[in-house]
């Protein structure tokens, strides 16, 4: 197998897409490991159980993807700013279309709606905790992995660009 069939390439912006993904990802583990900060992040995030703080993880995560919904939101009005504008081409016009879509409603505001939940509705009612707290903390972590496995798409094999319209026949 060539690499060329695994990875998309030809496009300026999905090599952008991967340097932005590497860069962040050192700038992330550069500067949890520079503040001493690993064993807090574990104990404190990473394995909680606390309603609160899923939520807030929830909350985020949201707000990341607010900003990665938002940039694609950017690329398709850049796109469609002028006639016959060479931003974008059809097929990566399709992808940031339909990926848009699904980000800003499977990953922004549905997250957001449920991080807020997760938050506000055990306060209200007085409980101290919901009814099943591994199983929220588990569905958070599917959730964010679900997240960024769609996000890879763009680097990895190529996103899905059906649009709203698409009916499997």
């Amino acid at each position: 197998m060539k690499w060329d069939e695994f990875f998309v390439t030809g496009e300026p912006m999905i090599y952008g897409a991967m340097v932005s993904i590497v860069v962040a990802s050192l700038a992330i583990v550069i500067g949890l490991t520079y503040f001493k900060k690993w064993g807090y992040l574990w104990r404190e995030w990473l394995t909680t159980v606390d309603h609160k703080r899923i939520g807030i993880m929830y909350i985020i995560c949201a707000l990341l993807m607010l900003f990665r919904g938002g940039v694609d939101a950017l690329l398709m009005r850049g796109q469609l700013a002028m006639p016959e504008n060479g931003l974008l081409d059809a097929q990566h016009y399709n992808e940031i279309f339909t990926t848009h879509g699904v980000i800003m409603i499977l990953f922004m505001a549905m997250p957001f709606v449920i991080g807020l939940m997760n938050v506000v509705v055990p306060l209200q009612i007085g409980a101290r905790d919901v009814a099943f707290p591994r199983l929220n903390a588990v569905s958070f972590w599917l959730f964010f992995a679900g997240a960024m496995l769609f996000n890879l798409s763009f680097v990895i094999g190529g996103s899905p660009d059906a649009g709203w319209t698409f009916t499997s026949l």
